[in-house]
């Protein structure tokens, strides 16, 4: 449970119960249950030693049966917001005050890597936003326009999400993976 880094966790519930809750209650405290987590390559990292997993785990296991059918998202516990402030304590009961119908999960695509050919070392230019850089064909994108200092928006690193999307002016990008959701 570590790996996910939870501020709350609740025991005593059925496996995804929390799928389908919609207002919940713990303490003096009364919850909206907004949206499925969206988990990302971090869940690989061990908080204990700061190493990622060799086999990608637990984020391998869960995109084989926790992959939403509407995006793509590996989901696994829930967001919530606060409609008030409040205390909550360890051993509070949880009451469901709101459910609704859970989202649709299942496997991610059977081979979700893509075939990647090797290629020979190569350099390519990149313009973000007017800076200009000579990067290279064999780092990712990302890590490359982070080592000169440019910051864009991401959420997995693993080329899964597509929050990290740019426009590609000319020549050729290999994915890493492939994107069930077209992302």
């Amino acid at each position: 449970m570590e790996q996910f880094r939870p501020n709350l966790v609740v025991s005593g519930a059925s496996a995804w119960e929390e799928d389908s809750w919609k207002v919940i209650r713990i303490g003096d405290v009364v919850f909206d249950v907004v949206k499925p987590c969206s988990r990302c390559i971090f869940t690989t990292v061990s908080p204990e030693k700061g190493q990622k997993h060799p086999a990608g785990e637990p984020l391998k296991t869960l995109q084989s049966f926790r992959t939403a059918q509407d995006n793509g998202d590996v989901d696994f516990g829930q967001n919530l917001i606060a409609r008030n402030s409040g205390v909550i304590r360890v051993g509070d009961e949880v009451e469901i005050l709101a459910t609704a119908p859970a989202k649709i999960y299942g496997a991610a695509a059977a081979d979700d890597t893509a075939n990647i050919t090797q290629q020979s070392d190569a350099n390519v230019d990149i313009d973000w936003q007017g800076q200009a850089f000579r990067g290279n064909n064999q780092q990712v994108l990302l890590e490359q326009l982070e080592n000169q200092g440019i910051r864009i928006p991401y959420s997995c690193r693993a080329g899964i999400c597509g929050s990290c999307r740019v426009q590609l002016l000319e020549g050729e990008v290999t994915p890493l993976k492939k994107i069930s959701n077209g992302r």
